[in-house]
């Protein structure tokens, strides 16, 4: 039977093309061209982005498709260069009706904020761009000004960290005046400004996918990295197949990237750790480097293939990337674009009462000698309890040196990863302490952060450093102190902003407290050395990489453990 006699269904829906058809190699050989394209297992449909349909339709037609599912291709194809031929014209035309009237519309930008909203409204080939400014430059002010500006009459949705879904409220209505704003979880239905927190797009999923979206602003979307979680399924959409109960339901979902004429991307850390970060990134804003992962990873994450799958840990080409990322990624450091006083940063060894951390180092290495092979989870928990115990034995260090700030009149912003030394902390201090940790809620966090920036009584910030390390403005200060230490660089240099940003006309200085005798000796040392990978990928440089921070500290730490840890890398 001739191949144009078989049944080749074409249909398209929710801004996909769907192709139905029996085994026929040229056929499927013509899908597979596409990097962009998925086989859905419940309707053993090949599906593909309805705005591929040009690149469809040109492997379609050298592969003996029957005409009349060509002409159907043909028709979506059509469609859709209509579509995007439509949304060009408007953006050039949002761009120069708006770039040359910034100044005069908004006479309170920076310089850099104003060169960063042209850069965002910028006509390109992809429908987003990245925004990687260092935190305190104002990210959030250049990405509302932007969405607005480029289209002043559409629908705009933001989605951030709950902490921060006030923060955009309060910012919107600051630049922009009279807005419709509707924060789900408090609002009841979609407005002009929606804004929602990245844990409630599951259960906004129904209500959000009835709009399209003109923009698109995903606020600290380096949390977006794990491409398997269920936040990234919702944003950047994908086959999912659950593994447990409870979770999104199985078979293809369309991302809210795809509902959105344009995407913006704001984070001050689009590396956390290694250029494979970046990647979903890339891919919420329609750049080709996003298209096929193991692609990207094999040139510039030096993926290598293992018995357990592909590691793809690693970092190559940087300055390759680097190049390719100038038209979709803009990051300004504050050295470059303000005359900010300096930020100082110091370690502080102190000696400290070791006899509960001993007692717990006792019970590690008893464990170590026992067992010819720990499993990863219980090594992790057990230095989980080195970490605890070291830093409940510097908070009289940390008492004795915020005593100290606080008699020569400064303000002063703790951060610790450990609910024992919040407590411990705003025991001591009182009503002049304020605290911020995962437990409150946005009007809280709110409320904490107004009364440090200005009652004067209120002299004591004390944070989580992962829950204040983000998203808030604490200029009042001019001292930081790190009680201890989390395993992500980046979460560091996010903290150590806070106070370090537009706004600050003091120099800021920067405590890190190191517990003599402990892992936080080794943990410093580790610290520092992938603080580099952080920023010189972004900054076209090859650092010399190390393993993961987490492999580093567990090598040093488990020297008697015989064989490789058991369990996949975290």
């Amino acid at each position: 039977m001739a191949s144009e006699s078989l049944p080749f269904d074409v249909s398209q829906r929710d801004g996909e093309i769907h192709l139905t058809f029996p085994y026929v190699p040229a056929w499927g050989q013509a899908i597979k061209r596409l990097k962009v394209r998925a086989f859905d297992p419940e309707t053993r449909a090949w599906v593909v982005p309805a705005r591929l349909a040009p690149d469809l339709l040109a492997h379609l037609e050298s592969a003996d498709v029957p005409p009349e599912a060509l002409e159907v291709v043909r028709a979506i194809a059509a469609e859709a260069l209509s579509r995007t031929a439509a949304s060009n014209v408007r953006a050039v035309e949002a761009y120069e009706r708006a770039v040359p009237r910034l100044a005069e519309r908004y006479p309170g930008l920076f310089k850099h904020q104003r060169e960063g909203i042209e850069f965002l409204l910028r006509p390109r080939p992809y429908r987003g761009a990245l925004l990687a400014d260092d935190m305190g430059l104002g990210k959030t002010r250049q990405a509302l000004i932007a969405a607005h500006e480029a289209h002043p009459r559409g629908r705009i949705l933001v989605v951030c960290p709950a902490s921060l879904k006030l923060n955009w409220e309060r910012e919107i209505h600051a630049v922009l005046g009279a807005q419709e704003v509707s924060v789900l979880g408090r609002d009841e239905g979609l407005a002009r400004w929606t804004i929602v927190n990245y844990d409630r797009l599951r259960g906004h999923r129904a209500e959000l996918d009835t709009e399209d979206w003109a923009c698109l602003i995903l606020d600290e979307a380096h949390y977006l990295k794990n491409r398997h979680s269920q936040r990234s399924l919702l944003v950047l959409g994908g086959e999912h197949r659950p593994r447990k109960r409870g979770t999104l339901p199985p078979g293809r979902i369309r991302g809210l990237v795809e509902r959105a004429e344009r995407v913006i991307l704001l984070t001050g850390t689009p590396i956390t750790n290694r250029p494979l970060d970046l990647f979903a990134l890339l891919r919420a804003v329609g750049h080709p480097l996003g298209d096929d992962l193991l692609c990207y990873a094999v040139r510039y994450c030096a993926a290598f293939q293992t018995e357990w799958g592909w590691d793809m840990g690693g970092a190559s080409h940087l300055d390759e990337l680097h190049d390719r990322l100038r038209d979709v990624l803009l990051r300004r450091g504050k050295d470059e674009v303000l005359d900010l006083p300096p930020k100082l940063r110091t370690y502080m060894p102190v000696e400290v009462d070791l006899v509960a951390y001993r007692k717990v180092w006792l019970d590690y290495v008893q464990l170590l000698a026992k067992r010819k092979r720990v499993p990863r989870a219980l090594l992790l928990a057990e230095v989980a309890k080195l970490r605890h115990a070291a830093a409940l034995a510097k908070v009289p260090a940390a008492v004795a040196h915020v005593e100290a700030v606080l008699e020569v009149g400064e303000k002063v912003i703790v951060f610790t990863c450990h609910t024992g030394v919040v407590e411990a902390l705003m025991r001591r201090f009182g009503p002049s302490a304020v605290r911020l940790t995962g437990e409150d809620g946005p009007t809280q966090r709110q409320a904490a952060v107004d009364a440090f920036q200005h009652d004067p009584e209120v002299r004591v910030f004390v944070g989580n450093l992962v829950a204040a390390g983000v998203g808030v403005s604490l200029t009042a200060a001019t001292q930081v102190l790190f009680v201890d230490y989390s395993f992500v660089p980046a979460e560091h240099l996010q903290a150590e902003d806070r106070p370090y940003r537009i706004g600050q006309s003091n120099a800021v200085t920067v405590t890190y407290l190191s517990a003599l005798g402990t892992l936080d000796e080794e943990i410093e040392r580790l610290l520092a050395q992938k603080l580099a990978v952080v920023s010189e990928a972004i900054e076209g440089q090859l650092p010399q990489l190390q393993d993961s921070f987490l492999d580093d500290l567990l090598a040093v730490l488990a020297p008697t453990a015989r064989g490789p840890l058991s369990g996949p890398c975290p």
